[in-house]
């Protein structure tokens, strides 16, 4: 392996939760105390909810459930020819960035009544974000036998062109339906999906 691996990821099946954009639903000066009060104990309520197991569920079960769809992708087909897709949910919605969610691999079952897809969660991964102290996403890497597969990576946000500070890494195996561990791999370096060069760089300043 080179001794620095710089991977760029698959835009098209990349989506992260530290860049997720949480929803303003209610405005802070416009609760009143006893509605406030009443938020606080159904988000406790949400929050014991997520970490029950999800696996054995199907996607309608979820939907049930008002859980937050944090993102949502769906794999190529693999040579068993099942259909298999990575889903991140949560109870509250700031817990996509900010907090606890779960990221579950979904293997299709069926079409339900009105045409949509539904899948049973076959594996989950609990994590906890912290933006931008601590970030999951999902990247499409060749670390393994130069083979491109998926991963969940656990990393810090530096604000820069490219991420080099890993904490942890799960492949993505569905033969196994599973989330599997990995060592770090050495000195690998990915391409930050955030980063945005400033209007003041240089590159964007006329001499």
């Amino acid at each position: 392996m080179k001794t620095a691996i710089i991977l760029t990821l698959a835009v098209g099946t990349f989506l992260q939760s530290c860049n997720y954009n949480a929803q303003d639903h209610v405005k802070e000066n416009a609760v009143p105390v006893m509605e406030r009060a009443v938020i606080q104990i159904d988000t406790i309520k949400k929050t014991d909810v997520q970490i029950r197991s999800f696996i054995g569920k199907t996607t309608n079960d979820i939907e049930v459930s008002k859980m937050h769809d944090c993102l949502g992708v769906i794999f190529p087909e693999d040579t068993s020819k099942n259909k298999y897709a990575l889903a991140q949910y949560s109870a509250i919605i700031d817990h996509c960035q900010h907090g606890q969610s779960k990221f579950v691999i979904e293997r299709f079952l069926r079409h339900d009544a009105n045409g949509r897809a539904v899948f049973l969660i076959v594996d989950e991964l609990n994590v906890v974000a912290n933006y931008p102290t601590i970030c999951f996403g999902n990247f499409r890497l060749a670390i393994e036998d130069d083979r491109e597969e998926n991963y969940i990576v656990a990393f810090y946000n530096n604000d820069s062109e490219v991420i080099n500070q890993l904490s942890r890494i799960w492949r993505i195996d569905l033969e196994k339906e599973k989330f599997v561990e990995i060592s770090k791999p050495k000195d690998l370096i990915l391409t930050n999906p955030d980063y945005v060069e400033s209007d003041e760089d240089s590159a964007f300043t006329n001499n």
